[in-house]
C-alpha cells in the first residue's frame, strides 16, 4: 500500500482497534486498594490479570498482523504499541506498586516475561507481513528462525544498553507519561544505533531487546536494593529503569523501535 492517505488511514484504524481491544483489561488489574495495579502481581487475582493481558496482547497482535500485511511490519508493531500504551496509561505507577505492597523482584520478572511475549508478537507480525524492504534479509528464502536468531541480530543488544542508559539519565519522576515516553525515546535511539551495527538481518529480535534490557537492570536493582519498596519510593532512591513499570517498557519498545527504524531508513 503506497498511497499516503490510505497508509495513514490503515495505521489510524489499526491503532484504534488495538486501543479498543485493551479497554476491558484494567478491570482485571484492580488491586485490593481499588485501583488498576501496574503489574499482574498487584492485582487481587494475579492469574486472571495475566490471562487478560495476554489475551489482549494476542488480539492486538492479530490486528498488527493485518496492518503489517497492508503496509509493513514496523507500522504493524507501532499500531500494537499504541494499544499497549493505552493500557499502560490506565494502570498505576511505581508509587502504586509500593502502596500495594509489591516488591522489585516480581516487577523485574514480569518485565522479563513481557520481553519473551514481545518477541513472540514481533515474530508473528513479521511472519504475517514479510520482511522490511529497506533492510536486507540474512538469506532470502531461508528459514524464518534463522532470520530471528543469528549473530547479526544479537548485535541488537546495543539497543538494550542504550534504552537503559536513556532511562537512567532522563527518567526522574514517577509520572506515567514520562515513563512511557522515556522508554520510547530510549528504544528509538537504540534502534537507530543497532541498525548501524547489525549486519544483514531483519529487526525481529530488536523489538524485545529494550524490554529485556530494562528487565535485567530491574533484576539487578532488586537484588542490590535493601528495604521495602515503599520506603525506596518515598526516598526517591530508585534508578530510572526501576521507575518504569512492565507495561510502560513494553509500550515504549513497541512504539520506539519502529520509530527508530523509520528515522534511520535510507533515503530513496
Amino acid at each position: 500500500m503506497q498511497h499516503p492517505v490510505a497508509r495513514y488511514a490503515v495505521l489510524a484504524l489499526g491503532a484504534f482497534l488495538c486501543i479498543a481491544a485493551v479497554i476491558p483489561v484494567p478491570a482485571f488489574l484492580m488491586s485490593a486498594r481499588g485501583v488498576a495495579g501496574p503489574a499482574a502481581t498487584d492485582a487481587a487475582h494475579p492469574v486472571q490479570a495475566a490471562v487478560a493481558m495476554v489475551a489482549a496482547a494476542a488480539a492486538c497482535t492479530a490486528i498488527a498482523c493485518a496492518v503489517g500485511r497492508a503496509i509493513n511490519a514496523a507500522v504493524g508493531l507501532f499500531a500494537l504499541g499504541c494499544g499497549i500504551a493505552a493500557l499502560a496509561g490506565r494502570t498505576g505507577t511505581i508509587v502504586d506498586a509500593g502502596f500495594d505492597g509489591d516488591a522489585l523482584l516480581p516487577i523485574a520478572a514480569e518485565t522479563l516475561a513481557w520481553g519473551a511475549v514481545a518477541l513472540g508478537m514481533s515474530m508473528a507480525v513479521f511472519k504475517a507481513s514479510g520482511p522490511l524492504l529497506d533492510l536486507p534479509a540474512r538469506r532470502a528464502g531461508g528459514p524464518f528462525l534463522a532470520e530471528v536468531f543469528n549473530a547479526d541480530a544479537a548485535r541488537g543488544a546495543i539497543a538494550a544498553a542504550v534504552a537503559v542508559a536513556v532511562a537512567w539519565v532522563a527518567l526522574r519522576t514517577d509520572m506515567k507519561g514520562q515513563a512511557i515516553g522515556v522508554a520510547a525515546a530510549g528504544s528509538a535511539i537504540g534502534a537507530i544505533v543497532a541498525r548501524r551495527m547489525q549486519g544483514p538481518t531483519q529487526p525481529i529480535l530488536l523489538v524485545a531487546m529494550p524490554i529485556l534490557g530494562f528487565g535485567l537492570a530491574q533484576l539487578v536493582t532488586a537484588f542490590m536494593a535493601g528495604g521495602p519498596l515503599d520506603r525506596a519510593v518515598a526516598q526517591q532512591a530508585l534508578p530510572g529503569w526501576s521507575r518504569a513499570m512492565p507495561l510502560d517498557v513494553v509500550a515504549g519498545a513497541l512504539i520506539g523501535v519502529p520509530v527508530g527504524l523509520g528515522w534511520s531508513k535510507p533515503g530513496e
